[in-house]
This record gives structure tokens, sequence and C-alpha cells, in this order.
């Protein structure tokens, strides 16, 4: 602590203790004090009344009532008052003859002196100029205890201390002898005063602080409930240089006492940082201004500023705080996907899925699946759900880059600090920790691929296809398709096509593909209600919400894979990926009760349209026969191309296969395997189970076109040779790229 601050300490300190005003009252010759005005009051009374000769009688007839209180309501009076007397006197010390008599006038300018010193080469002339001003009071007034007791505090500190400035200057040891006289005088004219306290305060100011201290815990003794007792004893254990241990535990018995004493509090602070916890002195420091009391006014501006500047984080905690917060705030997010998610998933399978159903009067409205208020309030709370964590995930990307870089550059340190460093080690932890890095950074920008799996189509190759598309739209109540790729496989869906993030700019394309190997099987009817199922999700902007969740998805997968890539199984011990795998854990499990919800709207249209019967035959073919064909096609064509051999026309090649492997007994089989089909909470399909017992309340077809939808091809041979053409490069190409991976 600097000598300033200890000054200012023991002024503070000394206006409370041993000011004269704030003593216990002398009940050997005055009353007990008057009520106390407020501090407010009191104030107010000053701006009012401001001391001068012509008020001081006023004033006067005041202090002498409120004389002895014990709290601190007056203390600015007080000053007020040593202030006046202070100016009011000459350089020598003496009063103007309007007080030259008045016993209160000297004791005040003598009180005045005795805290006026701001340094060690000021004390003893002012002890010296308040001895003088005490003396005439109490020749005046032999019998004032007070100033007896204050004439002791200006003999002590004349008396040789601990001070080196103040021994050199050789005070005799009398003044010490008439200082013990003086309080025992002062003792014996009213024993209500706390004169242990009085010596306590002396050796304070003497600088004897382990005296100091011991005085003032033997006078708390006495006067438990004295405030004042208790900082002049904390104010000893901060200020003695020489104290051997901790401080702050020692000051922190006397702030047990007095829990809410902001000057005590900012006390406990110094002790604290005097004992090296800044962070604690700076809690303290905040804690006292809650309580109204201004630390840099009780110890300086510039030591408190030290002493909080030390106490803030540095970059380092900054950072750590920095990623706790991120762990904790994504902790609770992901926890509350992936609870959101499995609620409302129970909503989107099983039997409470039939809730999205519900038969009504008019089924279909605009092109929309007319909605029940339960379907409609599901959707917008999902929506709301799902943008809020596809925001949240692109807002994690950077801190997950920063946080990999960090976490590489530690780690690095880490090993440049040890004895011996392994180059290995180092190698993987660069290849890890900056592939990662790169890995997630090239996610953000990661984009599905253009185009379809198959072979474009124009309405002029295939105008009947487009005519039937064109006809399932109008029906629907929705723009048509602009692209038609034709696959190889069973699948039919749609997607839409745009430019930059999400494809939400530019010319937004619809764009269907079609497996060829379905045609065979399905009729036009069928075909046309799997058309309106597509269609559906256009009509109720699926596509517009799919694009979304599917750019999620396929960021993560993309940051999961490169990381992979770099990390190999050291990626196991990596926390960034882990946090990846969990957040597409949870928005996967949030995701897919939505994407179920839209297949059920979707299947309500295809079966209000074109017939429950009709959609559940589509479906079933579909699910069968088209599942069948990739399931034996794709590895029969690989087979083949060991052997140097192709199918001409694979779908001639599966009629016969299915013949004869599948029996009428084992495709009912299968049918039934589909049915007991377990739902999942994170499949974005409905099981076929539930599919099929979604639509069955609803109305059958009154008629239907029972032609094979292979006849909507012009040139329906040519293209099922030219499909297994494509699907039979496309499986040679991957085998070529496995062996160069291989090699």
């Amino acid at each position: 602590m600097s000598l300033g601050t200890r000054h200012r300490l023991l002024l503070l300190f000394l206006v409370g203790m041993i000011g004269g005003f704030a003593a216990s009252p002398l009940r050997a010759q005055n009353p007990p004090p008057a009520a106390v005005p407020s501090a407010n009051e009191i104030a107010d009374l000053l701006r009012r009344e401001p001391f001068s000769l012509e008020t001081w009688p006023t004033w006067r007839g005041r202090l002498l009532a409120w004389l002895g209180e014990r709290g601190h309501n007056a203390d600015a009076a007080y000053e007020a008052a040593r202030s006046f007397m202070r100016r009011q006197a000459d350089a020598a010390g003496n009063l103007p003859q309007s007080l030259a008599n008045d016993a209160l006038a000297w004791y005040v300018l003598g009180s005045a002196y005795l805290y006026e010193p701001d340094n060690d080469s000021q004390q003893i002339e002012a002890a010296r100029k308040a001895e003088q001003a005490l003396r005439r009071s109490l020749q005046l007034d032999p019998k004032f205890a007070r100033a007896h007791r204050n004439l002791a505090m200006a003999l002590s500190l004349q008396a040789p201390s601990l001070s080196p400035a103040a021994s050199s200057l050789r005070i005799r040891e009398p003044k010490r002898t008439e200082a013990q006289k003086e309080i025992e005088e002062a003792r014996k004219l009213d024993p209500s005063l706390n004169m242990e306290g009085v010596e306590a305060s002396i050796a304070l100011r003497r600088k004897e602080f382990a005296q100091a201290e011991t005085l003032f815990k033997q006078a708390l003794q006495k006067a438990p409930d004295d405030v004042d007792l208790a900082r002049g004893a904390v104010l000893a254990v901060v200020s003695n240089p020489q104290r051997a241990g901790p401080r702050a535990p020692t000051v922190k018995e006397m702030l047990d006492k007095f829990p809410n004493d902001g000057h005590l509090v900012c006390l406990h602070g110094l002790a604290l940082a005097e004992d090296d916890d800044l962070r604690g002195a700076a809690r303290e420091f905040a804690r006292a201004r809650h309580l109204g009391v201004d630390p840099a006014a009780l110890l300086s501006e510039d030591l408190v500023g030290k002493i909080e500047a030390g106490a803030a984080p540095g970059y380092l905690e900054y950072a750590l705080w920095a990623l706790g917060g991120f762990i904790a705030f994504y902790a609770v997010w992901m926890l509350l996907m992936a609870g959101v998610g499995a609620l409302l998933a129970g909503r989107t399978r099983g039997d409470r899925a039939l809730q999205l159903l519900q038969t009504q009067d008019e089924l279909i409205v605009g092109g929309q699946v007319a909605r029940t208020r339960h379907e409609s309030s599901l959707a917008r709370f999902y929506v709301l759900a799902l943008f809020a964590s596809l925001i949240l995930f692109y807002v994690s990307l950077p801190f997950l880059i920063i946080g990999l870089l960090a976490g590489t550059g530690l780690l690095l340190y880490l090993i440049f600090m040890l004895p011996r460093i392994p180059v290995k080690l180092i190698v993987i932890i660069v290849v890890v920790g900056f592939g990662g890095a790169w890995a997630v950074f090239k996610s953000i920008f990661a984009r599905p691929g253009k185009g379809s799996f198959g072979l474009p189509k124009t309405p002029e190759q295939c105008p009947r296809i487009y005519e039937t598309l064109n006809e399932v739209a109008q029906r629907v109540d929705t723009e048509p398709v602009h692209e038609v790729y034709l696959a190889p496989g069973s699948a039919i869906g749609v997607h839409q096509e745009g430019r930059g993030p999400f494809g939400i700019f530019g010319v937004k394309r619809r764009v269907l593909t079609l497996g060829v190997s379905t045609l065979r099987f399905l009729t036009v009817g069928e075909l046309k209600s799997i058309l309106a199922h597509e269609y559906a999700h256009f009509s109720h902007q699926d596509t517009f919400y799919s694009r979304f969740i599917y750019q999620v998805t396929l960021s993560i997968q993309e940051a999961l894979q490169g990381m992979g890539r770099t990390g190999g199984w050291y990626n196991y011990i990596n926390p960034f990926l882990w946090f990846l795998i969990l957040y597409h854990k949870a928005y996967s499990l949030l995701s897919a009760g939505f994407s179920r919800s839209r297949e059920f709207l979707a299947d309500r249209m295809a079966a209000s349209l074109y017939g429950s019967d009709v959609f559940t035959s589509a479906l079933t073919k579909v699910c069968t026969d088209g599942t069948l064909f990739e399931m034996t096609m794709y590895d029969n064509i690989a087979n083949l191309l060991k052997e140097g051999k192709a199918f001409v026309n694979m779908y001639e090649a599966f009629r016969g296969i299915r013949d004869e492997q599948l029996n009428a007994q084992e495709r009912e089989e299968l049918y039934q395997k589909l049915l007991e089909e377990k739902e999942s909470l994170f499949a974005s399909h409905p099981t076929f189970g539930e599919r099929i017992a979604a639509v069955n309340p609803l109305p059958p077809a009154r008629q239907t076109d029972t032609a094979p939808s292979l006849t909507l091809c012009e040139n329906a041979e040519e293209i099922e040779k030219e499909m297994t053409e494509f699907l039979t490069g496309y499986i040679y190409h991957l085998h070529q790229l496995q062996a160069q991976a291989a090699t």
C-alpha cells in the first residue's frame, strides 16, 4: 500500500473514531444526545445555513446537542465545523476574539489539526498545533473529557515512534508520559468513553500496527457494536508491512461482525489484493459500491484502478470463457433440438400420425390438402425450430474454425515446451488441426451437385410423359416441372434448383427424377398418383424447406468427411468432430419428424385425387418391385463387368430374375415384411405400414387408367437400353475409382 493511501485511510478512520463528536455521550457533564437528523437533513441545513461567525452560535448548540451520537449522520456537520475553525485561525493557530473564550471552538480547531497532515513530515507540526488548541480548550473547561482524550492523541503523536522520520527528531519521552495521564483523566471524567479505542488509535497513528491491532480487538470486546473499532483493527492489519501470513482471513473475521459496512468491505478487498487475490479484491470493491461506498474515495483511484486492472481476465481466460459459453449454449440448444424432435416425432409416427390426415368434407382446397389445426400448428413450430437451428449451425462454424486453429496452436506450444520434441506428434497435430479447420471452412460453401442422377429428357423426346405431368400439375393446382430426368432405378422424386446460398436466388427450376424400373410395373393411373404425391411437395412448399434442411446436412457431412480424411482415428478424441456429430444427430432428429409430416400430407393429396386404392397399389409396387430391382440388378451388373460382359436390357433380365427368384408366397412375405417395418425417430419418411394405414380411410378411385405406364414412352425399348448402358457405365466408373484408390 502506498504512503498516500495509508494517510487517506488514517484520516478517514480518525474522523469516525476520535473526531470528538462521534464518541460515547458524556453523561458526567452532558445530557444524553438529542435525536440526530438524517444525513440528508443535515446536508440541507448546511446548504441553507453554512458555518459562519453569525451562524456559529446556532451550530454550536446543535453540535453540543448531538454530542455522543454513535452513528455517522452528523459527520458532514463535524467536518464543516473543523473546516470553519481552520479558516478562522491565523498562521500562529489563534482564533479571533469572538471565539477566543469558546472551549468548544478550540476543541474543534485542535481536532482539525489532528486530521490535517498528508505525510509523516507534517504530522509532528500538526500535532503540536493541536496540542496548543486543546490546552486552550481545557483552560476554559478543565472537565472537558473529550479535550483530554484528544490532547493525549496530540501528545502521543509527538512522542518517539517506529517511524524513522519521527524518531530522528528526538522528541522527549515525557510527551508519552503526559499523554498517558491525559488518557486517565478523560477516563475519570467520563467512564463511558472507550479509552482503549483511543489508545489503539494512538498506536495506529504512530504506526505501531501490531499493538494497535491488539488494542482494537480488546476494545471491541467491550463495545462489540462499535463499527469504528472494527475498522481500526482492520486498518492496523492492512497497514502493517511487517505482518506475516495472509491478511484477508483476519479482516474477514471483522467483516463478519459488520457484513454490510462498506468501509470494511473495501478494506477486505485491499487485504485480498495484498494476499494476491486480485479477483476477490475486485469483487469486494464492486460490493462496496453496491453498499454506497466508493473504494476510490476510501483508498485511492490509482490503487483501486491498478487492482481492478490486474483482476481483469487475460486474453486466454477470455478465450476459455468464450469456449465455455459456446459449449454450454450449444449443448443446451442441441438438447432442446433433440428433445423437441423426440417430442414432436411422436405426432408423426404410428397411430398419432393419422391425425394429420383426418377426413374432412373438403379434402383438397386450392391445390393443397385441407389441413387440421393440429397439423398447421405443428408445421409452424417445426419451421421455426428448423430455421433457428440452421442459423445457429452456420453461426457456430467460425467458432469451430477458430477453436480448431487455437487448439492446434496451444498443443504445439505445449509440445515445444517439452524437453524432447516428438516430430511425428507435431505432424499429426498439424494435419488433424489445420486439415479439420479447412474441412469446416469448405463446408460453409458446400453445394449440392447440379442436375439429377439420370439422363435429361425434353418434351420433344418424351411428349406423352410431359403431357401427363402437365395434367397432374393442373389437378394439384401447381406449376409443372421444368426438367425431367429418367433414372435407371426405381426412385421418383422432385427438387428445386436455383442460384446462390440454398438456391434461393435466380430462377427456381422444378426438376423431376423418374425411375424407369417402376414404369414397367405401374399403370398410368398409379403413376399419376405417385406424381400427384411429388407435385404436392411443390404445392405445400416442401421443396422450399427441404433445400435448407438438405444444405445443413450437406455441410455437416462434408465437414465430417473432410475431418475424417485428414485425421483418421485421431478424430475420435477431437471435440470439434463430436460437436458436428451430435449437432447432426440432433438436427436430423428434429428435421425427420417435419419431413415425415410432409410425406403424410403429400400421400393424402395423391390418395384424394386418384383414390386411396390406386395410391396404395402404386406405393406397394414401388416399395416391392422397385426395391427388389435395385437390390438385385446393381450386383448383377457388377458381376457381369468382372467377367467382361454387360446387359443389353437389364429390365428384361430383371423380369426373368424376379419371376425365377420370387413366387407369389415370397412376394407376400416381402409385402408383410414391409408392413412390419419399425418406425424410427431419424427416418425422413414414414414406414410403408404407416402410409398404407394413413390413406386407407380415404375414398377409393371411381375409375382409373389401367394402361401400363411404359406406354407413355414413345420408344420404350430404346429408353430401357439407354438406361442399361448408362447404369453399366456408371458402375464401371465407380469400380475404376475404387481400383485407383486402392492402388
